[in-house]
Order: structure tokens, then C-alpha cells, then sequence
């Protein structure tokens, strides 16, 4: 196998399928990009057998002297191709000893690579019954979302995104049992297709990562026990999280008795400041709600931090404890200027709002 192209491209591709990539101690072929070259064309995939991707790539500056399939190492070819020369690269592939040859400039280097049959099939998702997400509305729907899933390994449903779509409405929705992300939008569901899934928080973030500007939109479907998304270059694979998601619908307050109004980038500003003083015993931040307005404040043995912010509430005085990480986790998402912020009580969630957006975050004790 033998093609040229220009070095951006072989760089940008690379470390697309490069986050997919297993880590090392696997095995050799799992920590591979295999690339196929066809006559006007070259693919790049990648698989840690939970997550697969392909990115084909064409154009002018692509051309295949000699079509072929090589296997060589993703994070070395990554590292060697950012460090040449801008310019045309040229690529061999020596099947007889597995051996790939990169060449720009003056420059000559060799990789061992794995045989191209060892490694692993992506799986095939039938999209027939897939609908079309506007990508930027996607992108910012894992974004706000795909953070408060759970981190523990143990959480098994938890550990990934809902992905939920009836007619021509798509949700996402992430929990950790402390806070809960929730996002919808509107999607072409051409086929009527009603989807539901439970995506590794790994995937999605990859399908954002994918998404490039030039792309309108992004086909999502499941089948096989996976979770598909396809955009005009890309096409992402998941395996899906096994279990039962919980019934997070019961978990938004509804009709809360108390309501502020929050100067959304002061407020990040305040608990930025506070969460300096909080220690890992003590990592809470104490907002008191009053007639003059919000105090931020937080305590620990390290020191302590208070700040006064102009707020909109008309609501007898309350005093509220959160983990300012949580609370800046969805203030660093939302867009507006001035946030609604609901509660019921000490003892109770918290909830902040945006359009279609919702966050509720559990209160922390303050004794």
C-alpha cells in the first residue's frame, strides 16, 4: 500500500480515531489505527471493542498509488506526523514484514505495525431506523449533559447518557445520583423510529469531538446492542451500557415554593472564589438567601470566604448548602445572563433551568 496526502490531514485524522484508541498493556492491536486505501479515499478506524470509529477522508490532496490495508501504531503515527514538516507526507505499507515507512522533507521514519486480519471488526448498525439531530444542537446537548454522569465504575447504568428520542423529540439525560442533566431538542425522525439507550459517557463525547463545522446534521441509531452516530465523514460505534436507567422523571422538582433569578456569570465568579477555602472534609458552599440579595459563603480550617450578590428574590430568608462543583459543572453551560434557580427546601433539590434544559443538584448539610 502507498498514498499521498497533505500532512494536516494525516495529522487531523489520526487524532480523531486516536481517542478511541484502548490504552496501553492491552494488546498492540488495540492501541492501532488500521487505514484502508482505496483508490480515492483513505479510512482511518479504531476500536477499544467497547467504542469504534471510522473517519474517511478524500479530496484533492489524497492520492493512493497502491490500495491496501496497514495496522501502525495510532499514538507514535499521531506523535511522528505532528513533528513534520508542513507539506506532503508520503505513506508505504511493506505487508511482507509489517512495516510502514512515513516520509516528508528530509524526513524518514519506520513503525512496526499488526496484521491487518488481528484486528477487530466495528461492529454494523442498521440505520434504517435512525432520525437526523442538527449537529450543533447535539453537541450542545452532550455538552451540557454528559458531565454529571457517574465517574464509579460500579454505577453500571448510571456510568453512561440516556439517549431517548419519541417522534421529533430527542432527550439526553445524565445522573450521578447526587445531580441530574437533562437536555432535549428536536430531531427528523423520517422513519418514526422511537429510540432508547444507554450510551457510554466515553461515546458521546466522541460523537461531540467528531461533529466538525461543515456538518448540518448527525444520523443516530440503535441496533445490535449498540448505539450508531454517522456524519458525512464519520461513523461512531458504542456499545451500549447494560441495565436500568432510573426513572429520573420523578426526580425534578416541580412547582418549587421558592424561585430566585441568579446573575449566572457573578454567581461562577463567587463560588470560584469560595470553593478556594473549601477542603475535601468540607467541600460545601453555604447560600443564604435574603432581603438584601445571595451571600456565597464557605468555611473550613483552611480559611474562610464571604460575597454579596445582587439577586431577584422576594422569598423569606433561606440558607442552602451545595458542592460548588456541581453548581458551576451546569452554570459554565448555560448561556444566559440571568439563571432561574427553584427549591423547596434545605433538605431538598435544588433545581436550575434554560429553555429545554434542566439541572437539579441534591443539597449537602451544612452542621
Amino acid at each position: 500500500m502507498r498514498f499521498r496526502c497533505d500532512r494536516e490531514d494525516l495529522l487531523s485524522a489520526v487524532q480523531a480515531v486516536s481517542g478511541v484508541v484502548a490504552g496501553k498493556g492491552v494488546h498492540p492491536v488495540y492501541e492501532s489505527v488500521q487505514i484502508v486505501a482505496t483508490a480515492d479515499s483513505l479510512t482511518f478506524v479504531a476500536t477499544d471493542l467497547e467504542i469504534g470509529m471510522k473517519l474517511t477522508v478524500g479530496g484533492e490532496k489524497i492520492r493512493v498509488e497502491r490500495p491496501g490495508t496497514a495496522v501502525v501504531p495510532a499514538q507514535r503515527l499521531a506523535a511522528i506526523t505532528r513533528e513534520l514538516p508542513k507539506g506532503e507526507v508520503s505513506f508505504t505499507w511493506n505487508a511482507d514484514n509489517r512495516e510502514s515507512t512515513i516520509e516528508a522533507g528530509r524526513g524518514r521514519f519506520k513503525l512496526q505495525g499488526q496484521s491487518p486480519e488481528d484486528f477487530p471488526e466495528v461492529p454494523e448498525v442498521d440505520d434504517a431506523q435512525s432520525v437526523s439531530v442538527p449537529s450543533g444542537t447535539l453537541r450542545e446537548m452532550i455538552r451540557r449533559t454528559h458531565f454529571a454522569a457517574a465517574k464509579e465504575r460500579m454505577r453500571f447504568a448510571l456510568n453512561g447518557v440516556l439517549v431517548k428520542v419519541e417522534a421529533e423529540n430527542v432527550e439526553l439525560v445524565a445522573t450521578d445520583g447526587r445531580r441530574l442533566a437533562r437536555d432535549t431538542g428536536v430531531c427528523t425522525n423520517a422513519s418514526g423510529a422511537s429510540l432508547t439507550a444507554i450510551v457510554p459517557t466515553k461515546g458521546l463525547q466522541q460523537v461531540d469531538r467528531a461533529i466538525e463545522a461543515g456538518d448540518d446534521a448527525v444520523r443516530i441509531a440503535v441496533g445490535n446492542n449498540h448505539f450508531c452516530a454517522r456524519t458525512s465523514r464519520v461513523t461512531l460505534v458504542s456499545r451500549l451500557v447494560e441495565g436500568s436507567f432510573p426513572n429520573y422523571r420523578d426526580v425534578i422538582p416541580q412547582n418549587c415554593k421558592q424561585k430566585a433569578v441568579l446573575p449566572r456569570e457573578a454567581l461562577i465568579a463567587a463560588l470560584r472564589r469560595a470553593s478556594l477555602v473549601t477542603s475535601r472534609d468540607a467541600q460545601s458552599v453555604r447560600l443564604q438567601f435574603h432581603a438584601e440579595g445571595l451571600t456565597v459563603s464557605a468555611r473550613s480550617p483552611e480559611g474562610s470566604a464571604e460575597e454579596t450578590l445582587a439577586v431577584d428574590y422576594a422569598g423569606p430568608g433561606d440558607v442552602l448548602g451545595y458542592n460548588p462543583e456541581f453548581l458551576l459543572d451546569a452554570l459554565n453551560v448555560l448561556r444566559s445572563e440571568s439563571v432561574p434557580f427553584e427549591w423547596e427546601g434545605k433538605t431538598a433539590p435544588g433545581k436550575l433551568t434554560e429553555g429545554g434544559y434542566t439541572y437539579v443538584v441534591m443539597p449537602v448539610s451544612l452542621d
